[in-house]
């Protein structure tokens, strides 16, 4: 009998064990729930109040980016941690300085670089025409107040009336480059063979993996698109510094001397060549923007908002039905679905498709910021734009910091291509890449044997050595995918073939040199390419909708109550690993691309590797 009852027991917390487990699971995130939202009624009334006098602070945090990268709903949960690696939306920046230009109350601008880690120089010329636009329309002071500043951030800084420098503070100026580390002993050491299949004399991004150098042809063409780059940063800071290009080329060659000269201060060099306008510590620089605009209710700070809070406070509310939509391409090109921040073949390709099916949409701006990355990816996503014409909907390509390689090809087919004279584009061409590695084998003692019904069986083995007839087939291959290529920008752009064959060749180019070669259609930023595409949509009055991906309301809810709730919770979050993956993003296309590679598979790709080390 007691056996009996045991057993009846035994399988009844068996059958029962489940449910409870799912009814206590239930029961704690009904009573967090509850907890958070006691927190969102209870402080949620708390609301900011702009007033007069005050200054806008434009203080970008992280990287200044076209799209927020990573998921949605990660990324809001890693952002209430402090998990994250920051990033600025370019967009909210421009928005923010575009309604201070007609706010009453909003009496300076104060852009402060110290915690911009890094803004692509196409970026930050967006930001210069919304400041200079500010300044005409407002006629409001503009001041930078800095500490230390790197190229990038002293260009940000340059686009003030008058930049404040802290006394202890660091500036430095180095040009354009990029070098990289070539592994072909390496990978010889290892017995490991790398096969390149490619079209072009300048398609250099798998040239580490089969030279121990950087070649002639990937040298000429670097420094042929760095040097009209960097011609173009200098001249913006001639411009607004009552300098020549002359004479700042001169002030960056001769800097070590002019440094010893001020007996190693940076401040006081900087000062004395016109680099900077005022040296003080930060109490001062708060008084002398309190004088522009007023000090806070302490009397201690100027009275100053961020743009985050600032944009909070104006909310877009639009009565007309009619909507300009932009889709962010930012990334490297990849097949499938991927997280912001990385193309998808597929879900970008969607959010196109949801654009060109949505009848509010008139027209639709594709903002590309991508060095390119798989060809069939690409080509999926440059279908869609050719869908969207055929649907009778203007598209319109904005070139961000780098529209190359397959950049260029998902933007070659649009109704017109707009890019900011520091844009990097071209580099059209593709290469393929099979590794093998028989030699490591043969070091380790290992061997193959086999049967096969023809000799193409295991061809594509990496433990044997690649077959001639092989890589004849393979290059065969490149060579269509190449004219297939050159031959879709030829129809589309209205060029000869043979033209776009001695622009292409994986050659890199400028926007400003592009234009010349017929690749672009017009110099000029993201505003520019909104107003081309409302108009060719015959457009005047509309609202501007991003197409991207977003959360659900109940994810929003929740995402929302946990930032309330975390502003009142320490949260100790270990952010480095975070950073660290940030910094090694520009690497990661080649990281991600090599790490999906199957043993024995071709990696047919439409890249350029065209990031400048010195920005």
């Amino acid at each position: 009998m007691t056996t009996k009852q045991s057993t009846l027991k035994t399988f009844f917390e068996l059958f029962t064990k489940p449910f409870i487990l799912v009814a206590n699971f239930t029961r704690h995130l009904l009573l967090l729930l509850v907890f958070l939202l006691l927190l969102w009624l209870f402080f949620g009334g708390e609301k900011m109040k702009l007033t007069d006098k005050t200054a806008l602070v434009i203080a970008p945090k992280g990287f200044v980016v076209d799209q927020y990268s990573g998921d949605p709903k990660s990324r809001a949960i890693q952002n209430i941690q402090g998990t994250d690696v920051p990033e600025t939306r370019l967009r909210d920046i421009l928005r923010a300085i575009q309604l201070a230009a007609n706010d009453d109350k909003i009496a300076a601008l104060v852009l402060n670089p110290d915690y911009m880690w890094g803004a692509g120089l196409a970026n930050l010329r967006e930001i210069e025409r919304a400041v200079d636009d500010f300044k005409t329309i407002s006629n409001k002071p503009v001041i930078a107040m800095a500490t230390n500043l790197s190229q990038g951030q002293y260009y940000f800084a340059s686009l003030a009336d008058e930049i404040l420098m802290d006394p202890q503070g660091f500036l430095f100026l180095q040009g354009f480059g990029s070098y990289r580390n070539y592994f072909k002993d390496g990978l010889d050491k290892l017995g490991v063979d790398v096969h390149l299949f490619k079209v072009g004399e300048y398609k250099s991004a798998a040239e580490p993996f089969v030279r121990n150098d950087m070649s002639q042809e990937a040298k000429e063409a670097g420094l042929h698109f760095m040097n009209d780059l960097w011609n173009t940063y200098l001249a913006g800071i001639a411009k607004r510094r009552g300098l020549s290009v002359e004479e700042i080329e001169q002030i960056v060659e001769l800097q070590a001397q002019k440094l010893i000269e001020k007996n190693g201060s940076v401040a006081d060099m900087a000062l004395d060549n016109g680099l900077v306008d005022r040296i003080m510590k930060k109490p001062f620089m708060h008084k002398h923007i309190a004088e522009l605009s007023s000090y806070d209710d302490d009397n201690n700070h100027f009275r100053g908002m961020g743009f985050e809070d600032y944009l909070s406070l104006n909310a877009e509310i639009s009565a007309t039905q009619q909507k300009i939509a932009v889709v962010v391409a930012e990334g490297a090109i990849v097949g499938g679905e991927q997280n912001p921040g990385t193309i998808g073949g597929a879900s970008t390709s969607r959010l196109l498709e949801r654009a060109r099916l949505d009848k509010s949409v008139k027209a639709v701006v594709l903002r590309v910021n991508s060095p390119g990355g798989g060809v069939y990816p690409s080509e999926q996503i440059r279908r869609e734009v050719e869908a969207m014409k055929i649907a009778g909907k203007p598209i319109v390509v904005s070139m961000g910091n780098v529209a190359a390689s397959g950049g260029y090809w998902i933007s070659m087919t649009a109704d017109a291509i707009w890019a900011d004279e520091a844009t990097i584009t071209g580099s059209i061409g593709i290469y393929g890449l099979l590794m093998t590695y028989p030699e490591l084998f043969n070091k380790l003692g290992i061997h193959t044997d086999g049967i096969g019904t023809t000799k193409w069986v295991g061809a594509f083995s990496p433990d044997k050595d690649l077959d001639p007839e092989l890589a004849d087939l393979i290059q065969s291959n490149i060579e269509y995918g190449y004219q297939q290529f050159i031959s879709s920008v030829a129809a589309a752009r209205g060029l000869g073939i043979d033209m776009v064959d001695r622009i292409a060749r994986g050659r890199v180019w400028t926007a400003k040199q592009a234009f010349d070669l017929g690749l672009v259609d017009e110099l000029g930023g993201l505003q520019d390419a909104i107003q081309d595409a409302a108009s060719k949509a015959n457009v005047n009055d509309f609202e501007l909708v991003w197409v991207e991906q977003q959360l659900t309301f109940t994810e929003q809810l929740m995402v929302d109550m946990m930032a309330k709730a975390a502003s009142y919770i320490d949260f100790n979050g270990g952010g480095s690993l975070a950073i660290i993956q940030k910094l090694l993003q520009p690497y990661q296309a080649e990281l991600n691309m090599l790490l999906q590679q199957k043993p024995g598979q071709v990696l047919e790709m439409a890249h350029c590797f065209c990031d400048l080390d010195a920005f």
